[in-house]
C-alpha cells in the first residue's frame, strides 16, 4: 500500500469528528493568557495548528508528574495485599498537530522506557497512542534548533510518528511513518487518496526552504567531543554558581526522564507507592542511605545535567536527548539554558561566556 496520501483541507473537520468518535483527541489549543497547551478537544472551532510552542509536551501524558504504581494493605501476621493501580487512560488517544520536536522527545522516552525491565506504566499508556506530527514549514520560534539535534522540522519515516501532515497549502500530504499509522489509513480510508509523485518534490522543497531560515545550528557531536576531551572544571564552577536549582529545565523539558519513588501511609494499615519527577539538579538528587549525599556542590550537579543530554544519553541510546524545541529558554531564571550553552561552547573550546547577563 502507499506511504504518501492527500486529505484534502476542507475535509480536516469532518476526519478529526470522525476520529473522535473512536479516540480521544488531544490537540493544541489556545489557553487564558495565550498560551498554548495540548489538551483534550471537544470544540474543533479552538484547534490550532500555527502555533508556536506548547507550554506542556507529551510527556505528561505517559509519564505523568506524579502516579501512583500500587496500593497495599497490610493484612493480618506479615501479609500484604498489593493492588496495581488502575490505567488513567480508558480510550485511546490521537495526538495530533504536534510538532516535529515533540514527537522525537516521544521517540527518545520509548527509548528509555523500553530497556529492561519494560516500564509497564508507561507502556499501558503509550500503546494506546496515534501520533500525528505536523511538519515545520517554517520556523516556529526564534529558540528552535531541532536541526542541531537530529530531529529536524521535517522527519524520516524512523522519526518516531505515526502519520505526518505536511501542509501544501491547498492540501496536507499524509506520510505513514508505522505499522499503526497505516492501520489508522485504512480505518478512515474514504478520507485519504494516493498521493501523486509531483508531491514529493514539493514536500523537498519545503523542507529545504524551512532549513534556510533556521538561524540557530550547532554540531552536537562537536559538544559530545568536547565534553569527553576537555577540561571543564571551571566552565561547571561558572555555571554552578547562577543555577538555582529551581528544576524548571528538567519539568518543562520533553525528554527528562528522572523521577523518585516514594511510599505513602494512609490511615490504618493502607498506603500507596507513587512516583514523581524528580530534577538532576536537586541537591537531594543523590541522596543515599544514610543521608549521604555524593553531588552536594552546584557545579557537579549542573554537569551531570549537560553531561545526560549531551553525551551519556547519546553513549547509551545514539540520540541526544535534547530535541531542540528550546523551551528551557523560556523558563530559566538564569539564562541557563540549553541553547545558550551549546552556542557558548561551541565558539570556544575554552567556554565563551555567550549567556545573558543577569
Amino acid at each position: 500500500m502507499n506511504s504518501y496520501f492527500i486529505l484534502k483541507k476542507d475535509k480536516l473537520k469532518s476526519f478529526l469528528k470522525t476520529t473522535m468518535r473512536d479516540f480521544c483527541l488531544i490537540s493544541p489549543q489556545e489557553a487564558a493568557g495565550g498560551d498554548f497547551l495540548f489538551q483534550e478537544t471537544q470544540d474543533l472551532d479552538n484547534l490550532k495548528l500555527d502555533y508556536d510552542i506548547t507550554s506542556n509536551t507529551l510527556k505528561g501524558f505517559f509519564f505523568p508528574r506524579r502516579e501512583t504504581i500500587f496500593r497495599y494493605e497490610k493484612k493480618s501476621g506479615n501479609s500484604v495485599k498489593l493492588v496495581p493501580a488502575q490505567d488513567r487512560i480508558k480510550r485511546p488517544i490521537v495526538f495530533f498537530g504536534v510538532r516535529s520536536c515533540d514527537i522525537r522527545a516521544v521517540y527518545f522516552q520509548d527509548l528509555f522506557f523500553a530497556q529492561d525491565p519494560r516500564d509497564i506504566l508507561y507502556w499501558r499508556k503509550r500503546s494506546k497512542a496515534i501520533l500525528i506530527s505536523f511538519a515545520c514549514n517554517k520556523p516556529p520560534h526564534q529558540s528552535c534548533f531541532c536541526i542541531s539535534s537530529k530531529s529536524g522540522p521535517f522527519l524520516e519515516k524512523d522519526g518516531g510518528f505515526d502519520l505526518q501532515f505536511i501542509d501544501l497549502s491547498i492540501d496536507y500530504l499524509v506520510e505513514v511513518g508505522s505499522r499503526k499509522g497505516m492501520d489508522f489509513v485504512k480505518k478512515y480510508r474514504r478520507f485519504f487518496m494516493p498521493a501523486q509523485s509531483g508531491v514529493l518534490d514539493k514536500k523537498i522543497s519545503l523542507e529545504k526552504d524551512c532549513l534556510k531560515e533556521f538561524s540557530l545550528k550547532y554540531g552536537l557531536l562537536n559538544i559530545h567531543d568536547k565534553l569527553k576531551s576537555r577540561d571543564l572544571t571551571e566552565l561547571w564552577e561558572k555555571l554552578g554558581s547562577r543555577c538555582t536549582n529551581c528544576g524548571g529545565c528538567e519539568f518543562i523539558c520533553p525528554t527528562c526522564y528522572c523521577f523518585y519513588q516514594q511510599d505513602i501511609k494512609f490511615s490504618g494499615n493502607k498506603g500507596e507507592r507513587i512516583r514523581a519527577w524528580d530534577s538532576c539538579t536537586f541537591i537531594g538528587y543523590s541522596r543515599m542511605a544514610g543521608d549521604i549525599i555524593s553531588h552536594e556542590k552546584n557545579s557537579r550537579r549542573i554537569s551531570r545535567r549537560f553531561f545526560c543530554k549531551l553525551y551519556n544519553c547519546y553513549k547509551w541510546f545514539g540520540v541526544f536527548a535534547c530535541t531542540g524545541c528550546g523551551r528551557c529558554s523560556f523558563v530559566c531564571p538564569v539564562n541557563l539554558d540549553m541553547e545558550s550553552f551549546i552556542g557558548s561552547l561551541t565558539d570556544s573550546d575554552t567556554y565563551k561566556p555567550l549567556l545573558k547577563e543577569l
